[in-house]
């Protein structure tokens, strides 16, 4: 599958798209192609939609590339949902939370969009609003249609999302995620843009039974593949990883000196109440930070060298 030459006219690519058909991209595309490899354009379309839309696709691939590195085999001859398992008992749904009507998109983020200072739980509940229409949305699909499906009836039903909501999005964490699924502090509610009150909590809310789990990445991102792959330019890269669920730990370094995993950043949210519990097992591996509920607590696994958290990534440029 050629994703990199251009289908669609300039000026109708996406802006991602564009930026990495550049000759200082030519690792980007390496690794895309990798993710790449076995993965079925069902409909033909994937590649314009590449184009097009870009994070969307970006997260299928990723996805893809995830499981493959697990073993799971993906049977493509179903064209629903995204990701259905041929040696799994595992269906998963992808689907992006983007930025809201007429707010800015992550791709036009600016140095003061990521420097800090904003109100933190403005950004949280910005972020929670846009989780939670992606998982509704993919939930409802799911008992509209997906239920109702052979190849899906006794599988475990993920929905996978990675957060691109606002630009700050890969600075932001699971906190929000936490929240809206298990609901740890109590609050119930959040209020969306002050006026619309929406749920926490809702693994334990009965129509949300049907989800087994969810996948959770806000790093799966440009900076997940420049620490993937093999260019030697000058990349500064400032992550943090947190260990034993306590220990936070700064990293500041240069790209020949930052390590990190594909699945790093990646979480599975469990869903204590699921109809079809997805087997504890299945990404039992340590750069996967998984969270369940017993008896009203959390526990979390955690990565030996901590799970990772954020990472930024700047390039220095010579004058």
């Amino acid at each position: 599958m050629d994703l990199f030459t251009p289908v669609v006219s300039a000026h109708r690519q996406h802006p991602n798209f564009t930026n990495l058909l550049s000759d200082t991209d030519w690792d980007v595309r390496e690794v895309l192609s990798e993710w790449a490899e076995g993965f079925v354009d069902r409909d033909g379309k994937f590649v314009q939609e590449f184009q097009l839309t870009f994070n969307s696709c970006w997260w299928e691939l990723y996805l893809f590339a995830v499981l493959k590195s697990l073993g799971i085999e993906v049977d493509f001859s179903h064209d629903a949902p995204d990701f259905v398992a041929s040696n799994a008992r595992l269906a998963i749904e992808a689907v992006i939370s983007s930025h809201a009507q007429g707010a800015k998109p992550e791709w036009r983020k600016t140095i003061s969009d990521i420097a800090g200072g904003q109100d933190i739980e403005q950004r949280y509940t910005e972020t929670l609003a846009r989780l939670y229409n992606s998982l509704d949305a993919k939930r409802r699909l799911y008992q509209t249609r997906y239920s109702g499906l052979p190849h899906v009836k006794g599988k475990a039903y993920v929905i996978a999302v990675h957060n691109f909501s606002t630009p700050d999005s890969f600075q932001l964490g699971d906190v929000a995620m936490q929240r809206l699924l298990y609901d740890l502090e109590g609050r119930q509610s959040f209020l969306k843009n002050g006026e619309v009150s929406l749920p926490l909590g809702i693994f334990d809310r009965d129509e949300f039974t049907s989800v087994s789990a969810v996948i959770y990445s806000s790093l799966a991102t440009y900076g997940k593949v420049r620490a993937l792959g093999k260019s030697t330019a000058d990349f500064i890269f400032q992550a943090a990883r947190i260990r034993n669920n306590w220990e936070l730990i700064p990293i500041s370094a240069n790209k020949k000196d930052y390590k990190e995993s594909l699945r790093d950043g990646l979480r599975v949210f469990h869903n204590p109440r699921a109809d079809v519990p997805l087997p504890m097992s299945m990404f039992d591996v340590p750069d996967v930070r998984e969270f369940r509920i017993f008896k009203g607590q959390i526990h979390t696994s955690c990565h030996p060298d901590g799970d990772l958290c954020m990472r930024q990534v700047t390039r220095l440029k010579q004058v």
